[in-house]
């Protein structure tokens, strides 16, 4: 299963952001001197296809379970240093 998440699952879910983003390119004002926060909500289904389900601007973050303890502060520190460094 590891083998199927790093070689199929996270690519797929990378090529459909991407091509979510590049749909709204010229709506959302990509390289104008600032950035949004998306959340993307995926499914997998019993065939382990992967869906996007729907995109969030401003997402939620909060610390909801231990997973999201751990996810969100690195999420924002990633965030920032993408945008500020």
């Amino acid at each position: 299963m590891a083998d199927y998440v790093e070689s199929k699952l996270i690519p797929d879910m990378h090529a459909k952001i991407t091509m979510s983003m590049e749909a709204v390119r010229d709506k959302i004002g990509i390289g104008k001197g600032f950035f949004e926060l998306f959340g993307y909500d995926f499914i997998v289904d019993e065939e382990y296809e992967c869906w996007c389900i729907e995109v969030n601007t401003n997402p939620c973050l909060e610390f909801s379970s231990p997973l999201l303890e751990k996810l969100i502060p690195r999420m924002i520190n990633d965030a920032l240093k993408l945008t500020v460094d």
